[in-house]
């Protein structure tokens, strides 16, 4: 099937389908439109824009290709991923004559079917940082595609290490925020003397244990 027509059906099917889809699915539609509209929406030409803010594109709610599969139609993602693809391989001075639009598209199912929770804008801003030369070069046409799905894995790890301080921040937080409400063990025991009642004496030796 050419890229042309599945595109075409894509476009075609998922309004047919939307109403036994998941609600999030629904949502997609109602914020980017049909597919055409959707891959306009997260175009090569449009990567400049949505990587100014790298920290956004992991952060912004932009839909995973496993969603726009669901949503738009198997290989619905792939089709999109197709396109940006050809932009950066063009970009990089790899024409269709040394890495064949097949090529294209079967690395573009690859990275889509292997990493299917990357969300859009992060495979834009991985876009954006191979042509930046951040994750090497390529040294000849049969490495074209295995030099992409390594870089791929680069910024997984990148990706990876980036949650795991946002979860670490989340979590130091919620320490913080744990901590305004406590009072020190002698503010408690002058409460309770304002009281006129006394702390327990193993509380008390729980407390000097500890010092």
């Amino acid at each position: 099937m050419s890229q042309s027509r599945n595109q075409t059906s894509l476009v075609k099917n998922f309004t047919q389908d939307l109403e036994t889809k998941p609600s999030w699915a629904t949502e997609i539609v109602q914020r980017y439109g049909n597919f055409r509209q959707f891959s306009s929406r997260f175009s090569y030409v449009a990567m400049n824009d949505i990587v100014k803010n790298p920290i956004e594109c992991f952060r912004r709610d932009s839909p995973s290709l496993v969603r726009i599969d669901i949503t738009y139609g198997d290989e619905a993602s792939a089709t999109w991923l197709y396109d940006v693809l050809q932009g950066m391989f063009l970009f990089l001075g790899v024409n269709n004559d040394k890495f064949k639009k097949e090529q294209v598209y079967d690395l573009a199912r690859t990275i889509t079917s292997q990493f299917k929770t990357l969300k859009v804008a992060e495979i834009l801003l991985f876009v954006s940082r191979f042509k930046a030369g951040k994750y090497g070069r390529f040294y000849g046409g049969d490495s074209y595609a295995l030099v992409v799905t390594e870089a791929m894995n680069q910024f997984m790890a990148e990706r990876e290490n980036y949650y795991a301080e946002i979860e670490h921040e989340r979590t130091e937080k919620k320490i913080e925020e744990s901590k305004k409400g406590a009072i020190t063990f002698e503010e408690y025991k002058r409460m309770k003397a304002e009281k006129g009642e006394s702390v327990s004496e193993t509380l008390n030796n729980l407390y000097n244990k500890k010092l």
